[in-house]
Formats: C-alpha cells, sequence, structure tokens
C-alpha cells in the first residue's frame, strides 16, 4: 500500500516556455495563415530571434507542432505546414487532457452533468487504486461535450493524501489531470492506459442520449508519480464518432530520427457532428 502523499504547497501559474513557444508559432504564423500550407516556416535560427529564446527551445517546439500535425519536418528542408487537419494527432505518450487535446486545434471540449462527491472506497476501487478499503476519496463524475455534442462520460477517483480535497474542488474546470500535472509538487509523471471497445451499458447510454450497446471506446487510466504511486484513477466512456485510436506501425528496421512521428497516435475526430 502506498503512504499518504504530501500536501501541495504551490501551483504552477504559468506554462512551460516550450509550450508557450509552440503555442505562439502556432497562433501567430499557422493559424494566422501568415505562412499557408505547403509554405515553409523560417528556420530555427529565425524562430530563435524571433521569440528571444535558445535552439533547444524551438527544435522541442516545433516537435511537438509536428506530433500535432501542424508542420513536417524534414532533414535539411526544415519546417514546412500541413494542411490544417480534420483530426488532431496526439500521441498517446503525451499526458494531456482532452481539453488540452482539443484547444491544440482551436476546438473546445467542455463538461456538464457534473457529480462531485466525497465517499470511501469499496474493496473493489480500493484495490485499483492501491489503498485500503474504506479510504476517503473524491469521485468526480461528468459527461463531457465535444462541439457542444456529448461525446464521453469520465470518472475520476482521487484517493485522500494526494492533496486537500477542497483545493481540487476550488481548482478543477473539467479536467483532473490538469489540476495534478499544475502541481509540480505532486510530481505527475505518466499514466497507465488501458482501452478496449465496449458496448455502453444502459446508464451511461442515457447520459450520452444513445441506445444501450451502442459502440464505445472505453480507457481505464492510472496516473501515477515518479515513484508509482497512483494520484488518479481515470474512466472514459467515448464514443467513436467524435474520438477515435489510431496505431502507426513501423517495421523493426525503421530509423527513428529526433524528429519522428510518435508510435501511438490518439486522433480526437475534428469531423462535422
Amino acid at each position: 500500500m502506498t503512504s499518504p502523499h504530501a500536501q501541495p504547497t504551490s501551483r504552477r501559474t504559468r506554462p512551460k516556455l516550450t509550450d508557450e513557444i509552440r503555442d505562439a508559432i502556432a497562433q501567430e504564423l499557422i493559424l494566422s495563415e501568415e505562412f499557408k500550407p505547403g509554405e515553409g516556416l523560417p528556420t530555427e535560427g529565425e524562430l530563435c530571434q524571433r521569440y528571444g529564446v535558445s535552439r533547444v527551445t524551438v527544435r522541442a517546439a516545433l516537435r511537438s507542432l509536428q506530433e500535432t500535425g501542424y508542420i513536417t519536418i524534414r532533414q535539411g528542408k526544415g519546417s514546412t505546414v500541413l494542411p490544417r487537419p480534420q483530426a488532431l494527432a496526439q500521441g498517446l505518450d503525451r499526458l494531456s487532457s482532452l481539453e488540452s487535446l482539443a484547444a491544440d486545434q482551436g476546438a473546445q471540449v467542455s463538461s456538464t452533468d457534473l457529480d462531485v462527491i466525497e465517499r470511501p472506497l469499496d474493496r473493489r476501487e480500493a484495490e485499483r487504486l492501491e489503498r485500503l478499503p474504506g479510504t476517503s476519496a473524491l469521485v468526480i463524475q461528468r459527461v463531457k461535450l465535444y462541439d457542444n455534442n456529448r461525446a464521453a462520460w469520465m470518472t475520476d477517483y482521487v484517493p485522500e493524501g494526494v492533496m486537500p480535497f477542497d483545493k481540487l474542488k476550488s481548482e478543477f474546470d473539467g479536467s483532473v489531470l490538469d489540476v495534478l500535472l499544475a502541481h509540480d509538487e505532486l510530481d505527475v509523471q505518466y499514466s497507465d492506459c488501458q482501452i478496449n471497445a465496449v458496448g455502453l451499458p444502459r446508464e451511461i447510454a442515457q447520459k450520452l442520449n444513445v441506445r444501450e450497446g451502442v459502440p464505445a471506446i472505453y480507457l481505464d487510466e492510472l496516473t501515477r508519480t515518479g515513484t508509482g504511486h497512483i494520484v488518479n484513477w481515470a474512466l472514459a466512456w467515448l464514443l467513436p464518432e467524435h474520438f477515435n485510436i489510431s496505431v502507426r506501425r513501423r517495421s523493426q528496421f525503421s530509423r527513428k530520427s529526433t524528429v519522428d512521428t510518435p508510435d501511438l497516435v490518439a486522433v480526437p475526430d475534428h469531423r462535422p457532428l
């Protein structure tokens, strides 16, 4: 069993510099259409001068833009703007929320039918969270709206000892993961996520206004600190007309560069709903 975590004392108030530069390039150069699809972005050196940052930071920002489908990078040829994708490519090895995933492409994911309760964990829940039965947990359930359509049902379990429940509730704005990631002192590093295709149970189907048994993508995810302690258990049922999962497979002999695309790609569908 894990021991209680230290109480958080600080909160990150601004995004990382790499993310700031990535967002600036996306907004100022790509989404503004200053550089149109097929055109090359300024060189790394020019971007360094424009934003006053190091080449390492610019290179990481460009790599992130490639992973999200905005640009392609070719050695010796620089970065080329891609046509605006109908779907957003997202590496499954990147720990981010649905809200962040949608925001990367200018879309929005919001919540409705929010239910937040504090209660003891039953035996099954406690075992999953590696806690003792009866341990108090904050359980947050809600419908996720994607382009104002009921697209997913999510449940998060945050056990006692991770952070004060009142603080979590006050900072919650749709994503438990975003709150946890904002607290550097929690040392949230990775998650283990199981993905399955399921038929929606009646209760969840009713919440999403679809028929019982409709196919859904089911995610069962444990978020952990750098030492392996579980800080959140998240369950999600995603309707496949709004989200889909794809995997890029490579030959075992493929050579990977430092700007290669991720092996695993999650694609929130951005077609008209």
